[in-house]
């Protein structure tokens, strides 16, 4: 592969973590505004912050190293 397609590969790769990050903290907050606070709502706001995280700063570090792509 060449180097604009693996730097793409990670964008993306990145970019969904995000996503999927924040939508397993909005279904985890929602679920334990609603249901009594049961250890699987906290274990998934643990799991959607840290693939938050790991998204963030994986997209972060892509631009820090200019490795963006115009």
């Amino acid at each position: 592969m060449e180097r604009e397609q693996v730097v793409l590969v990670a964008k993306l790769i990145a970019y969904l973590l995000i996503i999927v990050g924040i939508t397993i903290l909005f279904a985890a907050i929602m679920y334990l505004l609603t249901d009594s606070g049961d250890w699987s709502s906290y274990v998934g706001i643990i799991v959607g912050v840290l693939m938050l995280g790991i998204g963030v700063a994986l997209r972060n570090l892509i631009k820090k190293l200019k490795l963006d792509i115009k």
